[in-house]
């Protein structure tokens, strides 16, 4: 187990999948007193969590670090289309992209904060696909020189 600059101030001992796991706990204080706030040390690393998760590597327990673990919205592939689509939701508006949004249905400084939102996200979703386009052009015009200079070739035997 690696050192830690935190003093152990409870031990759990737990059994995972036959196999014994020893798991350090240390307090936190609290800005007004008590007994402070639990987390665990993970095993690998002494990071301060307040969940473990079983790495399948090895079958013990780790941080979300150690395990490898990702959320799932970092894995997405269009997270702007999600986020532009999320603040609609928020908005009460269709979620189509540049759809009319509704009234002010909600506090000014909140609406006006979430439009501010919108518009940011549906910029960069309308740069991403001028980008888009344009490669497709470049391809499609490439595409298209190739084919003529191979037709040139072909009647030219």
């Amino acid at each position: 187990m690696p050192l830690t600059a935190f003093a152990r101030e409870a031990t759990i001992r737990v059994v995972v999948d036959g196999k014994p796991e020893t798991l350090d706990v240390v307090f936190d204080d609290r800005n007004y007193g008590g007994r402070g706030q639990p987390y665990f040390l993970c095993g690998t690393c002494s990071r301060k969590v307040q969940h473990l998760y079983l790495r399948l590597r090895d079958e013990r327990l780790a941080c979300r670090r150690c395990a490898a673990l990702t959320y799932a919205s970092q894995c997405m592939l269009r997270r702007g289309l999600h986020r532009a689509r999320d603040i609609r939701r928020k908005l009460g508006a269709s979620e189509e992209l540049l759809a009319p949004l509704p009234r002010q249905h909600m506090a000014a400084a909140k609406y006006d904060r979430l439009v501010g939102q919108l518009v940011a996200a549906e910029a960069v979703i309308a740069a991403q696909l001028h980008d888009m386009v344009m490669r497709v052009r470049r391809r499609l015009e490439h595409d298209r020189h190739r084919d003529r200079n191979s037709n040139r070739a072909r009647t030219a035997r």
